[in-house]
């Protein structure tokens, strides 16, 4: 009687173990998993200042009086998940250089260049306020000549991106950052240094 009760005893418990794992992986597989950390999307609005260190530009007998310090504004939106790197899109615009021209007559002009880049980016922060970003794309480039009438001239330039920022916390969803900031358009080897103030905001979350 003994050996059949220790039996029935098995055997109950046996089926309440069975029961207890076909639930555990019901619910492995149509519950929500767990552990996943926060998701954010967030915006960097930068402008500031950018210095041309490239060669280029006007021919020397025009007399041309460079302009390397031009503004620069730049927008990236950037996706950042429950781990280290994050992605995004920068946007935005530089003046790579102005020019002041002169010919042997003495009659004036301009000209300059200015680029939108449409960038993919990638991003870490290398410590708490510090960050890193790099990325390629193209560079939608104008040039426009005001000498004897305007022309306007337009060319897709492949380039890239490099960038290093420390950003200060305003508040749980905002913060303002500085950044250093190299943008070059590769094919026709025009780039330009930037230093930027940003207002970073941390726009959605889930």
């Amino acid at each position: 009687m003994r050996i059949i009760q220790n039996n029935k005893t098995l055997l109950l418990l046996i089926a309440l173990v069975g029961v207890f794992a076909a639930k555990a992986q019901e619910e492995k597989f149509t519950s929500r998993p767990t552990g996943r950390g926060e998701y954010s999307l967030v915006a960097y609005f930068g402008g500031g200042m950018s210095y041309y260190l490239s060669n280029g530009g006007a021919p020397a007998y025009l007399q041309p009086t460079v302009h390397k310090f031009n503004p620069v504004g730049t927008l990236r939106i950037m996706w950042f998940p429950d781990h280290l790197l994050k992605a995004g899109l920068e946007t935005g615009q530089v003046t790579f250089y102005r020019y002041d021209l002169k010919d042997s007559v003495g009659k004036s002009g301009k000209i300059s260049l200015n680029a939108t880049p449409i960038l993919l980016e990638w991003g870490m922060s290398l410590k708490k306020h510090l960050n890193i970003f790099a990325g390629s794309g193209i560079y939608l480039l104008n040039t426009k000549l005001d000498y004897a009438g305007n022309v306007t001239a337009n060319k897709l330039s492949v380039g890239w991106m490099a960038a290093a920022s420390y950003i200060y916390p305003l508040g749980s969803q905002t913060g303002l950052g500085a950044e250093v900031k190299w943008l070059y358009a590769a094919e026709t080897s025009n780039g330009s240094l930037c230093g930027q103030l940003q207002l970073v905001w941390r726009f959605l979350r889930w």
